[in-house]
C-alpha cells in the first residue's frame, strides 16, 4: 500500500440518496454526514494518509434558496456532536480543522467546529480538514499575496499543495473546490451516492490508486519519489 500525503474527497449525491430512497432530505445528510467518520479513520487513524479533506461546501453553497441548506448545516453539526462525545479525532491523534470562507456557517455549526478543534490539538496521526464555505478563489489570492515567484511557489503556498487523490461519488456536481487537485492527482469516481459508500469502496480505491502509482513510476522515473 502507497501512503499519501493528502486525500480530497467530495461528498456529492445526498440530494439523490433522498430521491432514491424516498426519504427527507435531513435524513439522508444525516447518512452523509457520517461519511467524515468512515474516511478519516480508514485514511488517517489506519495511517494511510497524513492529511484527509472532507470538502462538504464552498462558499457559493451558502447561497443555495431550495430547502436543502438548513439539512446541511443540521447534519453537520449533529456529526460534530456525535464525534466529540466520542472523542473521536482526540482518541485517535487526529487534528481537526475546519474551514470557512464565507462567514456564513450558523453560530451554533462554528461553536461546534471550534470545541472540536480545541480537542484535537495531537496531531501525531495525521490532520482531518473539513470545507464548510471554501473559496477558491480566496485560496489562490492568499497565495499570490506570498509573492510567489514562479508556479511551482504558487503551488506551495495554497491551502492544499499535496492532494495525492481525489474521490468522487458517480454523482459529480461542478465545483468550487479545490480543484487546481485535480491536476496533480488521481481521481476515482466511486459508483456509488454518498450516503451509500462502504470501507470495502476505500479498499478498492486504494488498489486502483497503487495500479496508477505503479504504472507511473513503471512508464516514468521522474515519478518514482
Amino acid at each position: 500500500m502507497t501512503k499519501t500525503k493528502s486525500v480530497l474527497y467530495m461528498p456529492d449525491g445526498n440530494r439523490r440518496f433522498a430521491r432514491k430512497e424516498g426519504i427527507p432530505f435531513s435524513e439522508a445528510y444525516h447518512a452523509g454526514a457520517r461519511t467524515l467518520r468512515l474516511f478519516s479513520d480508514f485514511f488517517v487513524a489506519e495511517g494511510r494518509s497524513e492529511q484527509f479533506v472532507f470538502h462538504v461546501m464552498s462558499d457559493y453553497t451558502h447561497k443555495r434558496t431550495d430547502l436543502t441548506l438548513g439539512p446541511i448545516y443540521d447534519a453537520i453539526r449533529e456529526c460534530f456532536g456525535e464525534l466529540q462525545e466520542d472523542r473521536f479525532f482526540e482518541n485517535r491523534a487526529i487534528k481537526f480543522r475546519a474551514i470557512d470562507h464565507s462567514g456564513k456557517i450558523p453560530l451554533e455549526l462554528r461553536g461546534a467546529c471550534e470545541r472540536l478543534e480545541r480537542a484535537s490539538l495531537n496531531g501525531a496521526s495525521g490532520e482531518v480538514v473539513v470545507l464548510l464555505g471554501y473559496s477558491l478563489e480566496k485560496d489562490y489570492n492568499d497565495a499570490l499575496a506570498g509573492g510567489p515567484k514562479n508556479y511551482e511557489e504558487l503551488r506551495g503556498q495554497l491551502l492544499f499543495p499535496d492532494i495525492d487523490l481525489v474521490i468522487r461519488p458517480k454523482e459529480m456536481r461542478p465545483s468550487s473546490g479545490p480543484v487546481y487537485a485535480m491536476g496533480q492527482s488521481q481521481i476515482v469516481v466511486l459508483d456509488k451516492l454518498n450516503p451509500e459508500v462502504e470501507r470495502a469502496d476505500l479498499l478498492r480505491v486504494l488498489e486502483e490508486y497503487d495500479r496508477w502509482k505503479s504504472y507511473k513510476e513503471e512508464n516514468n522515473p521522474a515519478h518514482r519519489i
